[in-house]
């Protein structure tokens, strides 16, 4: 019996120990891993989601600590999204009240104004985006105090998010070919100022932190954040490139929600 409790004893000591440790830094630094689930909202009658779009998270974390409870998280991080919707009306070739067409050039989506009969035709039945963007997260961030090897985390703050890239792959019927009443794809296209160029989000999250060896911590998160900026920004009629033959150019606007999963390794 003396030598379990000498045992545990010492256990509870280098817990103690290495708890500590982690627990003295002020500042923590580190990779950060994540996938998330994107929802968008449409808000046009002629445009509805299709399915659960996708977030890859690749970046780097810091968390700054104020004293050991709370601090501030700060980052900066690529993210690699799908977002996923498709035409509203019939898949057919009859022109309908809500089938969504747009011109274009070799890979280039061009302005619904900008069409003169001379360039290419695509109804739009699916659409499939992979934007890229830059994210700062800002976020306050509360800690207990360490349990063994182990402390638990909050989260609360903003995503803002910056956009450096996006590629187009739609479904539909390409209506200058020989064979228009054929489902084909067009695939990495682009379109100016689609999307808006920032887009930001607020959420909150929490999950655990794990001390395994020094001063290095493993964090794993689950998180929800929703975008009060619009991904879209079409406002004026020539910057739109969705059309509808009865009410002409059509404004794209959507909102996105997001269910966040992460995984940090801090030193």
């Amino acid at each position: 019996m003396k030598r379990i409790i000498a045992g545990v004893l010492i256990l509870s000591s280098i817990f103690q120990v290495n708890a500590q440790e982690a627990a003295d830094k002020k500042v923590q630094a580190g990779l950060v891993f994540g996938y998330g689930m994107a929802f968008q909202k449409m808000e046009t009658k002629y445009l509805e989601t299709n399915g659960i779009g996708s977030d890859l998270t690749i970046g780097a974390n810091l968390n700054y600590g104020f004293n050991e409870n709370i601090g501030l998280n700060v980052g900066i991080e690529f993210d690699f999204e799908t977002l996923k919707y498709k035409a509203a009306g019939d898949y057919n070739l009859i022109p309908g009240d809500k089938n969504l067409y747009y011109a274009y050039n070799d890979s280039k989506i061009i302005s619904a104004d900008s069409y003169d009969g001379s360039q290419s035709l695509f109804q739009l039945l699916e659409r499939k985006q992979k934007p890229i963007y830059l994210t700062i997260p800002t976020m306050v961030l509360f800690r207990t105090k360490f349990i063994g090897y182990f402390r638990y985390f909050g989260k609360f703050g903003l995503k803002t998010s910056f956009l450096l890239g996006n590629k187009i792959n739609d479904e539909g019927f390409a209506l200058n070919s020989t064979t228009p009443a054929t489902v084909v794809e067009n695939s990495n296209m682009t379109a100016k100022n689609e999307l808006f160029f920032v887009k930001s989000s607020v959420g909150l999250s929490g999950g655990a932190e794990w001390n395994f060896v020094g001063s290095t911590s493993l964090m794993a998160e689950i998180g929800y954040f929703y975008g009060f900026v619009p991904l879209y920004y079409n406002k004026k009629s020539e910057d739109r490139y969705l059309f509808n033959p009865i009410e002409g150019n059509i404004n794209n606007s959507a909102k996105q929600s997001q269910l966040m999963f992460k995984l940090s390794i801090l030193f």
